[in-house]
């Protein structure tokens, strides 16, 4: 898959998603093809099937049996029944399987970065579980459009309140999906976990073994602050209101210069990226020592954003710092050294390829590495630039806007002429990533 990513220059995902999916259309669903083929069936009944089939973990040969059935039934069946009727007969050809906790085993919540200043939040697991947590957030919601707040708890600065005395009283625009939402968002992590043998002579709590405590996620403190951040990389000109020109959060989101600027107004902490200005490439940061500092890993990251091997869209976030050219620890001097120059970022999955001599890297300059795939196949990636899609206006006109802003009175909209008509080559770019690690914090700008 790695190989046919870097054919079709795609993220690994696509390259496999594509890949199956011809198989399936062109052997597993012949019938379906041929009926849409012949105008009897339209293209949207087999696309709704991909997912489900992919799924259901199907073998081929009980797709070819999905696709007998589904060809033989009636051609004026509407979508939604024609996929009732594909998600009941998958079902029989895929029982439950036999383990009682399967679906418990396949529980995650997966994000999906939309480009409209929205994300989306996906919950699988148990159904009963999930059903559960949204009939609750519904009836809680709709009580409190309803006022009927008798049953729920009340409070005002760390003290109860009787429902009694606020009854009749409550004010709130918000619709019943809008306050699911905000139920849901403001709640508090929290699981359980077991207690396992006594390692050593303590002072603490004699819990027995098998015992269970809760576990809550903090609500403050510095854990939280390093842990749990969101980045956004903006325009230090859009942090000023001196234009209008869209950031990014985590690296390759975009969101709109007002939702930066918000996010600005309660940033617990700054630093600078600088971006080459010809190539919007994130410029190197020095390096001083043998192991990376805060800074250069957090550069690295910056500036490839995803792992380096191609096709791979692993957030560099979540990667791990590697050296190009191994580092040796008994002669340091030899090469290998923890530079700008010899760091990249790989997911631990590729890392691990890498260490087993499946993949090979060789680095071809200071923004490109190749990869030797299998099959003998060569890719070569570069980092994407930082500004991609933004064109910085003329820094004289940025100025002359600046100091207009500057002049208008406080508290008035300040209403001047387009100074953004002409665009020009940009002679700087400098970005400000908000918030990431706390008790660094430098100048803005």
């Amino acid at each position: 898959m790695i190989v046919v990513a870097a054919k079709l220059r795609t993220k690994v995902e696509t390259a496999r998603r594509v890949s199956a999916r011809a198989i399936v259309e062109f052997i597993g669903l012949h019938n379906l093809l041929s009926s849409v083929v012949a105008g009897r069936l339209s293209t949207e009944r087999v696309e709704r099937l991909h997912f489900r089939i992919d799924d259901a973990l199907l073998p081929l040969s009980e797709i070819q049996a999905l696709d007998g059935f589904l060809d033989g039934l009636d051609a004026g069946l509407s979508l939604d029944q024609f996929e009732k009727q594909a998600r009941m007969r998958i079902r029989i050809l895929d029982p439950v399987a036999a383990d009682p906790d399967a679906a418990r085993k396949k529980r995650c919540v997966r994000i999906e970065r939309r480009d409209d200043d929205t994300a989306v939040l996906e919950m699988i697991g148990p159904i009963g579980v999930i059903e559960a947590l949204f009939q609750r957030l519904r009836a809680m919601a709709r009580a409190i459009r309803r006022q009927e707040i008798g049953a729920l708890g009340l409070m005002k600065d760390g003290q109860d309140l009787d429902a009694k005395d606020l009854a009749g009283r409550l004010l709130d625009d918000r619709r019943v999906a809008e306050l699911m939402f905000d139920l849901l968002a403001g709640s508090r992590p929290q699981t359980q976990v077991r207690v396992g043998p006594k390692t050593g002579a303590g002072d603490g709590a004699d819990l027995p073994e098998g015992s269970f405590i809760d576990v809550l996620c903090p609500t403050d403190g510095d854990w939280l602050r390093k842990q749990a951040q969101v980045t956004i990389t903006v325009p230090v000109s859009t942090v000023l209101s001196v234009d209008e020109r869209p950031g990014r959060v985590n690296g390759d989101v975009p969101v709109s210069a007002e939702f930066c600027r918000d996010a600005a107004g309660h940033a617990t902490s700054w630093f600078r990226v600088l971006t080459d200005p010809a190539t919007s490439i994130v410029t190197d940061h020095v390096a001083q020592t043998y192991e990376p500092t805060a800074a250069m890993r957090r550069t690295v990251r910056a500036k490839w954003r995803t792992c380096t091997v191609p096709g791979c869209s692993y957030p560099a976030g979540w990667c791990e710092i590697e050296h190009c050219c191994r580092f040796s620890k008994i002669d340091p001097a030899s090469g290998g050294l923890t530079v700008m120059e010899n760091l990249h970022a790989m997911c631990k999955h590729h890392h691990e390829l890498k260490t087993q001599g499946v993949i090979r890297l060789q680095r071809l300059g200071r923004n490109e590495v190749a990869w030797v795939l299998p099959m003998g196949q060569t890719a070569s990636t570069s980092p994407p630039p930082l500004a991609a899609g933004l064109d910085p206006p003329d820094p004289g006109v940025l100025v002359a806007r600046a100091e207009l802003l500057d002049r208008a009175p406080v508290g008035e909209d300040f209403e001047g002429p387009d100074l953004f008509t002409t665009v020009q080559a940009p002679e700087e770019s400098e970005t400000s990533d908000v918030p990431d690690v706390p008790g660094e914090v430098p100048p803005p700008f």
